[in-house]
């Protein structure tokens, strides 16, 4: 179909058309029978299922907000105790010491780095306990002990 077609075909339509029969009666009882009635008491009240609605999800939202505040809540006073439970740092340079003067100082130093590692990872542990990762670094460091408590036995 060509410009020229389809102008042709658009100007046929600007045709005026009447219709087959008289709409206006229909309309005005329509309009009449509409103003006599009072406005349906269902339609005022549509908006109750949505507002319960709202204040349901409003009500669980809350709810889970607080039990997820909660929940850190108890994992930071977690965290706090095995911080305050964990050994001092005087009190691994003295443990240091105590094995520097018994045996090999670079032994103890070792020891004491893998130690603090350890108790590091262990915290980490307690706050994301769905990290495998750190399950297989503390496996590292508890072998990394085993072989310094043999270098330790053998140097003895």
């Amino acid at each position: 179909m060509t410009d020229f077609e389809l102008r042709r075909e658009l100007r046929e339509l600007r045709v005026s058309r009447e219709p087959q029969r008289d709409l206006w009666p229909q309309i005005a009882h329509r309009l009449n029978a509409g103003s006599e009635q009072p406005a349906a008491p269902a339609r005022r009240r549509a908006w109750l299922p949505l507002a319960l609605a709202a204040g349901i999800t409003v009500a669980l939202s809350a709810g889970l907000f607080s039990l997820v505040q909660h929940h850190q809540a108890a994992v930071d006073d977690t965290a706090m105790a095995s911080l305050q439970d964990g050994p001092s740092v005087r009190e691994q340079i003295e443990r240091a010491r105590e094995l520097a003067s018994s045996g090999d100082p670079r032994l103890a130093g070792a020891e004491v780095v893998i130690d603090s590692a350890n108790e590091e990872l262990e915290q980490a542990l307690q706050q994301r306990p769905d990290a495998v990762f750190l399950v297989g670094l503390i496996n590292r460091t508890h072998a990394q002990r085993r072989k310094l408590a043999r270098l330790g036995i053998n140097a003895g």
